[in-house]
């Protein structure tokens, strides 16, 4: 087991290996999709020659039936419409109760007559002239295949005519036989009224034909022992068919239209227009597709050998190529285990010696630039020193204000011991890392403390309005956020007024965001200012009243697109002299979020 492992690892590190059995794939799928594909083709251009092929032959055969049954009308008719039987079979009627030598006799005529005519159609196997009650009392005769129909025959053949007015009907109906195995033999029965000139229906006239009467026209379709044939009457009743056929499967041919595969068999269909009569033909596929499927299989052998041919050369022209990428692979080892100085030998003038020049400027680039990360991490260890000796002012800075405060609180000075603790705090607060997430409680504290400095020491008349909905007090949110915009009121907004300064600073909920609305009555901007602070397309920040960029509110708008992105954002509604909205639009932060973004 473990050496299997070790041969299929050693397969999968070997680069001509790898070659051959890609190359092997492509092969075996081109091979086999060109054997499907011409599979498929094959396989519908000969359903489309057979399909036309078989659609003429079907009609041929079509016409055919058309002329047999056109003859079978003229005998009817010959019987039918025959004076002399007509007025032997009215005295036969009209002297029912005469000697038994008249009806003898006037029978013997009708059988002339009749006789007659059968000598020109021997295909007949019966023929029968019932009167009205159902008896064969004017003629009958039956060859030896059949026996004559009896009473309940007669009954579906009565049933069959009742609703037409003298014209034919085909049906197939077994018939007892004496000589069939199973006692029956399937016959065509062709029936109609005998009516007069004057309509008078006086008898029934009843025809039967063998099955080889229809069968002698279709031998077209059924060659070879491959044709299926199905004949439908005008009421698609089955008249004949070479092949059993399931009850489904009949209904399916009765209602075909158009040319249909079905089990391996191509079906067509015809109908004639001067008998109504329907044929649904089908012949085999199975050889056809068993042609196409060898063809297929001889495709894809050839794809095999082809696959065979192509490892064996490459295995003898792949030595030479090769080599190139050998001393590649070589020079990756040996940078892989630090030797940077390793450089390959150039042998070809092709992409593989393109490669290996690429390779020797790399090792050398790389070896330079790991000398100059570790100048530089050098660098930064100094800096870094640098910056922890920085950040001891700030806490100097810190423990000095208390200090103060309570000398201060000390001294019973609250009110200036006030302004130095909320100082205190704000340079706490400041002192905390920015990635260190705060909640909105302690955000709205530090706004407070910065506005107790502002309204002791500058700002008198002002009036400012402070509400936070109680769900929203634990929300988590980066530090910092607000006193850019505050202190941009102050700074712009309330610049240029004496006197009845209002400032309100909100927060609550709004499907699932948190919304922190600051609103002034100051100066308001213009939409290009606007469209400054917010960073829109094409436009440059905003400047202060010394020259220098205005960075603190666009800071804002910065930080919320690097850390949270859309669709939280900082909306700005302004009208020069009424006043500014400031809008931050932030996500409800749990404290699973909060490690998350931490």
């Amino acid at each position: 087991m473990l050496a299997w492992i070790r041969n299929v690892i050693m397969i999968n590190r070997s680069f001509r290996v790898k070659l051959i059995l890609s190359l092997s794939i492509i092969i075996l799928l081109a091979f086999c999709l060109t054997g499907y594909l011409t599979y498929r083709y094959n396989l519908t251009l000969f359903e489309e020659e057979i399909s036309k092929q078989f659609t003429s032959t079907n009609e041929e055969a079509l016409a055919k039936l058309d002329l047999k049954v056109q003859e079978v009308v003229r005998i009817s008719q010959t019987v039918v419409f025959n004076p002399a039987i007509e007025k032997l079979i009215s005295r036969i009627n009209l002297n029912e109760s005469s000697d038994a030598f008249e009806r003898y006799f006037d029978k013997k005529q009708i059988e002339d007559q009749i006789y007659q005519l059968k000598s020109d159609a021997p295909y007949i196997t019966g023929m029968y002239l019932y009167d009205l009650n159902g008896n064969p009392s004017y003629f009958s005769y039956t060859t030896s295949a059949i026996n004559v129909p009896d009473e309940n025959v007669f009954k579906v053949i009565r049933s069959k005519i009742s609703d037409t007015s003298g014209d034919l009907v085909w049906i197939s109906v077994p018939l007892a036989s004496s000589i069939e195995p199973s006692g029956y033999r399937n016959t065509i029965i062709v029936a109609r009224f005998m009516k007069n000139s004057s309509l008078t229906t006086y008898g029934v006239l009843v025809m039967a034909f063998d099955e080889s009467f229809f069968s002698g026209s279709l031998k077209e379709l059924t060659k070879a022992g491959q044709g299926q044939v199905y004949l439908f009457n005008k009421n698609r009743e089955l008249l004949f068919t070479n092949s059993p056929v399931h009850v489904d499967q009949l209904t399916v041919l009765q209602n075909l239209n158009q040319t249909q595969l079905m089990e391996h068999h191509l079906y067509v269909q015809g109908e004639s227009e001067v008998t109504n009569f329907k044929l649904v033909s089908g012949t085999s596929l199975t050889e056809i597709q068993s042609r196409s499927r060898d063809l297929f299989r001889m495709i894809v052998y050839s794809g095999l050998v082809s696959i065979l041919l192509a490892s064996v050369l490459i295995v003898l022209s792949t030595g030479n190529l090769l080599r190139p990428l050998k001393d590649l692979m070589l020079g990756l080892r040996r940078v892989r285990s630090g030797d940077f100085d390793a450089r390959i030998e150039i042998r070809t003038h092709d992409e593989l010696a393109y490669m290996g020049e690429s390779f020797n400027a790399m090792a050398e680039q790389v070896g330079r630039l790991i000398k100059e990360v570790y100048l530089t991490q050098l660098s930064e260890k100094e800096a870094e020193l640098k910056a922890l000796q920085a950040q001891l002012n700030p806490h100097f800075l810190h423990n000095m204000f208390n200090e103060i405060y309570w000398k201060l609180y000390l001294q019973d000075e609250t009110e200036t011991a006030a302004l130095i603790a909320a100082i205190s705090e704000m340079l706490k607060y400041s002192l905390m890392p920015v990635r260190t997430l705060t909640t909105v409680k302690e955000e709205f504290q530090q706004i407070r403390n910065y506005l107790k400095i502002q309204k002791e020491l500058f700002e008198t008349d002002l009036e400012t309005i402070i509400q936070v909905d109680e769900d929203v007090m634990d929300v988590q949110v980066m530090r910092s956020l607000l006193q850019p915009l505050v202190e941009n009121v102050f700074m712009h907004a309330f610049r240029n007024m004496v006197s009845h300064k209002v400032l309100i600073i909100k927060a609550s909920s709004r499907d699932d965001f948190l919304e922190i609305d600051v609103t002034d009555n100051g100066c308001g901007m213009d939409e290009r200012a606007v469209s400054q602070i917010l960073g829109v397309q094409g436009s440059s920040l905003p400047h202060r009243t010394d020259g220098r960029e205005s960075l603190g509110v666009r800071s804002v708008v910065r930080r919320i697109e690097l850390v949270y992105g859309p669709p939280f954002r900082m909306e700005i509604s302004s009208l020069v002299g009424s006043g500014t909205n400031m809008r931050l639009i932030l996500p409800l932060l749990t404290n699973d979020e909060r490690r998350t973004l931490e």
